[in-house]
């Protein structure tokens, strides 16, 4: 004869031990979506930041416009000290006479990096080595794809071990194991598949 009393305390025992295994699993997921953000977000080595000053400027540095001084007569085309100005969508203002209120933003970059180039380089260089001793850096940009690939497949490992424990827990009948919002569909259906054929 089952004694009813030892089985509901087997159950219960078994939904504790499950329920602490799945928060670990869990703990382990968050602590490996916090890794993949700052990996994603984390500011670049100093080497990295010169590397970008240095492509910066040389992208903005253009002879586009020198041809205006080789003519007599103005030429239509884009002169060297022009800049485009792009102003915020629905803030321009139409009024009388024609004229026309709004704000904008204009960029000089490539004046200023096509006349001060190796200057601007190296101002900039020398703001970003000050800036960096105050800055709480990543790794390198060259290392960071080979790291959220070690990350992600942490993650995945992650994911299936909280899906067989969820899976197991409805199998026994233990109640209170819920997926969460943004649990990957393809691992429940893969791990409830393969779980399914061992049964």
């Amino acid at each position: 004869m089952i004694d009813a009393k030892k089985l509901q305390s087997a159950m219960n025992k078994n939904a504790k031990e499950a329920k602490h295994q799945l928060e670990v699993v869990r703990k382990d997921i968050q602590q490996i979506d916090d890794e993949l953000y700052w990996l994603e977000n984390a500011p670049l080595p100093l080497g990295d930041a010169l590397d970008k000053v240095s492509r910066f400027v040389k992208d903005h540095s253009t002879s586009a416009g020198i041809d205006h001084f080789f003519h007599a007569k103005s030429l239509g085309s884009k002169g060297l000290f022009d800049s485009e100005v792009t102003f915020k969508h629905g803030e321009l203002r139409a009024h009388e006479h024609g004229t026309v209120i709004g704000s904008g933003m204009t960029d000089i970059s490539t004046i200023i990096c096509s006349l001060f180039g190796s200057n601007v380089e190296q101002v900039l260089q020398n703001i970003a080595k000050e800036a960096s001793k105050n800055i709480e850096s990543g790794p390198p940009l060259a290392e960071r794809p080979q790291l959220r690939t070690k990350l992600l497949t942490r993650q995945h490992i992650a994911e299936e071990q909280e899906e067989k424990i969820i899976y197991s827990a409805e199998a026994l009948g233990l109640h209170g194991f819920y997926r969460r919002a943004d649990c990957n569909p393809e691992i429940v259906l893969m791990t409830n598949e393969a779980e399914h054929d061992l049964d």
